[in-house]
């Protein structure tokens, strides 16, 4: 026997499908929901367990930093890292962009990006524009590139550059593997044998 039911409409379907949807999403919520609450549990007393512990690296890590700061010549000498104990404590020296106030820096280079454009001064204009973002804030990479070519510019904006040292702690570099003497071995008398063949 044919079936006659007809096609539903294109309304009917989404709502059929909207139903089956949230039937199964309330069955993927029953099923998971205990498993979920157990997660819960041993996530709270996991992060009970494990507090104190993070507070004290916390410090320890802080401490560490600090001293390499303080310290990092007596610390690192040249090498400017310490490996212990499978953890790597470096200081690393950066330049870095330092404006006085940015919302200030913002609107004198807006401004003067206005007068230059009016006055036709299009090397000002393209310069103070290039400070700029499109959403309005300092390009500091740019700066950054930038800053020696005509670090005075710079300054009437209050924008510097500075030097700063940071230092971090995390684990060190697996060290790396020694390649064994009999694969070296091996490798040469396959060199040698084809070069043999060759000749």
């Amino acid at each position: 026997m044919q079936d006659i039911t007809p096609n539903p409409t294109p309304r009917e379907r989404a709502s059929q499908l909207i139903n089956d949807y949230a039937r199964k999403r309330a069955a993927l919520i029953a099923v998971t929901s205990q498993t979920q609450a157990e997660i819960t549990a041993l996530t709270a007393a996991l992060n009970k367990v494990a507090s104190p512990y993070q507070l004290e690296l916390d410090q320890l890590e802080a401490e560490a930093k600090q001293l390499a700061l303080e310290h990092g010549d007596d610390i690192f000498a040249d090498a400017r890292t310490l490996i212990e104990n499978g953890y790597c404590l470096g200081i690393r020296e950066t330049s870095a962009v330092q404006v006085e106030d940015e919302e200030v820096a913002i609107q004198m280079l807006q401004r003067d990006v206005k007068v230059a454009e009016t006055n036709k001064a299009t090397e000002t204009a393209l310069a103070c524009n290039a400070c700029l973002r499109v959403h309005v804030e300092l390009d500091r990479e740019y700066i950054a590139r930038h800053y020696d070519e005509a670090p005075a510019w710079f300054d009437q904006y209050g924008i510097k550059m500075v030097d700063k040292v940071s230092a971090s702690l995390k684990p060190a570099p697996k060290p790396r593997a020694k390649k064994s003497t009999a694969k070296l071995a091996t490798k040469e008398a396959a060199e040698l044998a084809s070069m043999k063949e060759a000749a």
